[in-house]
């Protein structure tokens, strides 16, 4: 799902072996130096283990649109008691309202944000589909809705400033500061450039 013309790596799992170097150790310095900036830090948890050495390091957790199913997973996260932001990319609306319902039924004070998500990395613009948002407001009514984005940043950053547009309160974006460096993510990243473009469309469309 990602573009082998950039990272010609076919084996997913050969692809994140390469980045597989982090630990607990690593991720309490890097929480440490988001604390200093005064911005959160998160990971997102893969496994069981994961989700408990993660808890006293995020303020929510978040779950991959692989994992969306993965019930055993998403139980021990519930049980942590903290916000939940569920990308969605892949899963059809009854499979997403079964996971709600999963949550609910396991703790239903959990705050819960939705993000449509294409899993294409990069996702060509017209392949975005950015209506899902309005549908996704519509069948979750009590659920914050958001957008998780995996488009090439363009110079205006129109497709985050039409995923506002279409309802999404929460974004999340690849980002980077160099767009040069190899690997799977910088090439689709934006930088501090693309995230100040788009800051301005906001405060413009809100005066």
């Amino acid at each position: 799902y990602w573009d082998l013309k950039k990272v010609p790596i076919k084996s997913q799992y050969e692809l994140f072996k390469k980045f597989d170097k982090f630990g607990y150790t690593e991720f309490k310095k890097l929480k440490k130096y988001c604390d200093q900036l005064k911005i959160d830090f998160l990971s997102t948890p893969f496994d069981l283990d994961a989700v408990d050495y993660l808890n006293e390091l995020v303020p929510f957790y978040k779950i991959a649109s692989a994992d969306l199913n993965n019930y055993p997973l998403i139980d021990k996260i519930c049980k942590k008691n903290k916000p939940i932001v569920l990308s969605t990319g892949a899963s059809k609306i009854d499979e997403i309202n079964k996971t709600i319902n999963f949550i609910k039924k396991k703790n239903n004070k959990i705050l819960i944000i939705i993000l449509h998500c294409v899993l294409s990395y990069p996702t060509a613009n017209n392949d975005a589909h950015l209506e899902l948002i309005k549908i996704l407001k519509k069948n979750f009514l009590n659920n914050h809705i958001g957008y998780s984005d995996h488009t090439m940043p363009d110079q205006n950053m129109l497709i985050l400033t039409s995923a506002y547009l279409n309802g999404a309160s929460v974004i999340e974006k690849h980002f980077t500061d160099t767009k040069g460096l190899s690997g799977n993510d910088h090439f689709h990243s934006c930088n501090k450039e693309d995230l100040i473009k788009f800051r301005s469309n906001i405060d413009l469309l809100n005066t």
